[in-house]
């Protein structure tokens, strides 16, 4: 007997990828240092975005 097609388990939603990447098996250090590192380099990008539009 055919079973029907599954649906896919992909990520389906833009947040997907990072609710996946972040379940990953990381002690909890790690984790802080990869959240950390993430943010520095948001704010990073920010600050020369801010720069850039107030001296155009």
């Amino acid at each position: 007997m055919a079973r029907p097609p599954q649906p896919r388990r992909g990520p389906t939603t833009p947040g997907g990828a990072l609710r996946a990447l972040l379940r990953c098996n990381l002690p909890p250090g790690a984790q802080r240092v990869v959240v950390s590192a993430v943010l520095a380099l948001l704010v990073l990008i920010n600050a020369v975005l801010i720069f850039l539009l107030a001296f155009r």
